[in-house]
């Protein structure tokens, strides 16, 4: 008995194992699926320049950690950005990181910060940005406000510092993807 049950066994795992003629039919056919490739987001800046609104226009200043902002003082930053969007569905919101700077000694409500502003050719760019956008060799600004009604000697040798703050772009996920 033992001889007759290793034999059975033998005999069923040679037909599981491809060696009898337990067999099915299969086939196999390339989907010819093609490939895909990723697209790219990217922003580069150049250096900035810090400009004050001045009565005939904006006044370069050489260096922001020498200016003395008094109140009634509008700093402008302004930098030549070149943003890549490429994909079929892509589309980009650019705003200001940490637009509030580091305030160690400005009074609130002696000042206020705008939200970035783009333009290409000296006409603005609207968010959200998509692939159709011309954004090279546009130039992104932030603007800094000491305002004018600040209050006897608020804000007197205050500082803000400005070093954290940053043109930041993100991808917005794609709702509706269009027909490429």
């Amino acid at each position: 008995m033992t001889k007759g049950a290793i034999v059975t066994a033998a005999g069923v795992m040679l037909l599981i194992g491809g060696g009898g003629t337990l067999a099915v039919w299969n086939v196999e056919q390339n989907a010819q699926a093609g490939t895909v490739a990723s697209g790219d987001l990217n922003l580069v800046a150049e250096a900035g320049v810090w400009t004050v609104a001045g009565v005939n226009g904006p006044v370069t200043i050489p260096d922001i950690n020498e200016y003395r902002i008094v109140p009634g003082d509008t700093l402008t930053y302004t930098q030549n950005v070149d943003i890549t969007l490429d994909g079929d569905n892509i589309s980009a919101t650019l705003s200001i990181e940490n637009a509030g700077g580091v305030n160690t000694d400005f009074d609130n409500g002696t000042f206020t910060t705008s939200a970035v502003a783009l333009t290409k050719d000296g006409e603005p760019v609207e968010n959200p940005l998509s692939a159709n956008d011309d954004v090279t060799d546009a130039v992104a600004s932030v603007t800094f406000d000491f305002l004018p009604a600040t209050d006897g000697r608020d804000s007197v040798d205050a500082t803000y510092d400005f070093s954290a703050v940053a043109f930041k772009l993100v991808q917005i996920a794609p709702a509706d993807p269009v027909e490429p």
